[in-house]
């Protein structure tokens, strides 16, 4: 949300709501973020049990179903973000 300083509202009730609204978007965003970190975490661990040195390979089958549950996630995650601004 951007908010234009010159144009705050005088009224203290109005404000305190402008303030909750930006903290439950930053709240949302950082759940999202991690979402994202954890979801990123995976992809990582999967690439490194296909292509790593020591790796336990992965048939492609069972590769290729972890990758379409994370596309999935990200996807979701994505779709929950706010816009971002202009």
């Amino acid at each position: 949300m951007n908010v234009d300083l010159a144009a705050l509202p005088d009224d203290v009730e109005t404000l305190q709501k402008l303030v909750r609204s930006l903290v439950a978007e930053r709240i949302s965003l950082s759940k999202a973020k991690a979402e994202i970190e954890r979801l990123n975490l995976i992809i990582k661990r999967l690439q490194r049990n296909q292509y790593g040195r020591r790796a336990e390979r992965l048939d492609d089958e069972q590769l290729q179903l972890g990758f379409e549950d994370l596309n999935a996630d990200l996807a979701r995650v994505e779709t929950s973000l706010p816009p971002p601004p202009a």
